[in-house]
């Protein structure tokens, strides 16, 4: 496993493990995210956003990841809670797309 991969995987367990504990940490200042539905310009902007979304999300199971240098992409599905108390699956039909930039201190 890459050094990029290692970084994207920690990313996805704060998000699946830790409702999002640590996730600043991980993202640059000057990222952007641009979603279907959502875009958020910087790390604050894109916490704040994912807070709102980890309040309904259960789980992520990996489907597959490819790697080059520092992009690596992502394709996986979604467990999430729904209003009524029940839970949906969501196959991602796109992929992430994540370019580690700096790598962060173990």
């Amino acid at each position: 496993m890459g050094k990029a991969l290692d970084v994207v995987n920690r990313f996805y367990d704060v998000t699946d493990n830790k409702k999002g504990k640590g996730m600043r940490e991980l993202l640059a200042d000057g990222m952007s995210f641009t979603g279907p539905l959502m875009q958020a310009h910087g790390a604050d902007e894109y916490v704040a956003m994912s807070e709102k979304f980890l309040q309904f999300h259960r789980s992520t199971r990996m489907l597959k990841q490819f790697e080059n240098g520092d992009h690596v992409c992502s394709i996986y599905e979604m467990t999430l809670s729904t209003p009524a108390g029940g839970t949906l699956l969501v196959p991602i039909a796109a992929a992430d797309w994540i370019r580690v930039c700096e790598l962060p201190m173990s």
